[in-house]
């Protein structure tokens, strides 16, 4: 609130300390208006001659301001946006008529035990009122501007955050319903490899099993994991080879080259395995001749670049067409725009004389993944 010490009879003008969850803001807001108050009256009186000590001007500062926390959280409890406002602005004007004739009895009183002005009580309480009732009542109504002022920004703050959290679970919830999607396409694919067996190679379907047992396991036990580093991929993406190398003989070969450096780089999980079984499938699963399957993973820039390449099949459709139709193609880009936006592509390209390429670049991030429990995130960073 306002008050002088000494004949200041000039309108000042008063800030508000404005409350918020920060516990700092309250305390500091405060200790700011009470320095600059003192500041604005010793300033003045200076100038007319009639300034007291500055520490008579700190100490009246300190008493008008002392029920501003108490106003804050007065206007807290009885917000003017309630369904009752008209009941609340009734009683924050009696509130604010009644702090404001307290405090000019408290000022007057001290004012009258000091002699300030040599008056009576009745004529120093008369003067003070005339004085300053007005800039007490501006103050208090400052203050619930200040609070409301605060209290509409938390909301809407709040109301950001919370449309955050619900985008991100939003986002999740897209990617594990594209996860749970591949997982149940890839055992299908791989159980009836093994029936296809169980007759002709029985050690084979044992080992086909052992397999898909250790896939499963990784997979159900990295279930939340969106990402991981690319060397964790490629080791399923290797379990999973050794159960088409089983399949299909010594007629299939996948080769698989990368750079040391990119290992620890982030790949979305299980993003490898569906596109080298669409090479497998579309490859070695049309014909009976040999086959090769190529993996790359290198860095270009700032991009990690992955390749599955297949050297014996041709597409016979548009390459849009046919990424918007298979289970293994559309999801993994699906997955890509939504961990990535537009910082990825995933291209299906046509090669020279013939073969097929899925061509993917993401941005590099570089990835470990926590030792002390499988069921941690992995942490991931940009490169910089």
């Amino acid at each position: 609130m306002f008050g002088e010490p000494g004949t200041m009879r000039g309108a000042s003008r008063g800030d508000g300390g404005g409350g918020s969850h920060e516990r700092w803001l309250l305390p500091a807001g405060w200790a700011l208006a009470v320095l600059l108050f003192a500041i604005q009256w010793y300033a003045y009186d200076v100038t007319r001659g009639t300034a007291s000590p500055y520490i008579d001007y700190l100490g009246w500062s300190c008493l008008m301001w002392a029920l501003a926390p108490a106003v804050l959280w007065f206007v807290r409890r009885h917000p003017l946006e309630s369904p009752r406002w008209r009941d609340s602005i009734a009683l924050h004007l009696i509130v604010s008529i009644a702090l404001s004739v307290f405090q000019v009895l408290i000022e007057a009183s001290i004012a009258w035990l000091r002699h300030t002005h040599g008056l009576a009580f009745q004529a120093s309480l008369a003067h003070y009122f005339r004085q300053h009732v007005q800039l007490y009542l501006l103050t208090y109504w400052a203050l619930v501007a200040v609070a409301h002022f605060y209290r509409i920004h938390d909301r809407a703050r709040e109301r950001q955050l919370r449309a955050a959290r619900l985008e991100a679970q939003l986002s999740a919830a897209r990617l594990q319903a594209l996860r749970s999607q591949l997982q149940p396409h890839f055992l299908f694919n791989t159980l009836h490899a093994a029936v296809a067996l169980v007759h002709e190679n029985p050690d084979a379907v044992e080992d086909i099993l052992v397999r898909l047992s250790t896939l499963l396991r990784a997979s159900l036990t990295e279930l939340h994991v969106q990402e991981v580093p690319l060397q964790k991929e490629l080791e399923f993406l290797e379990c999973y080879i050794g159960i088409q190398q089983r399949r299909f003989g010594e007629r299939l070969r996948v080769d698989v080259h990368f750079a040391p450096s990119v290992l620890d780089c982030a790949v979305p999980s299980l993003v490898l395995q569906p596109l080298v079984e669409n090479a497998i499938r579309h490859g070695i699963g049309t014909h009976k001749e040999s086959d090769v399957v190529t993996v790359n993973a290198s860095q270009e820039g700032g991009q990690l670049v992955l390749e599955i390449i297949n050297r014996s099949s041709e597409l016979h459709e548009a390459p849009e067409q046919l990424m918007a139709r298979g289970v293994g193609l559309a999801n993994t880009r699906a997955r890509l725009r939504q961990l990535h936006g537009h910082r990825q592509t995933m291209q299906l390209l046509n090669l020279q004389p013939r073969g097929v390429c899925v061509r993917l670049t993401l941005p590099v991030r570089h990835c470990t993944f926590p030792r002390d429990s499988v069921h941690e995130e992995p942490n991931c960073e940009f490169a910089r």
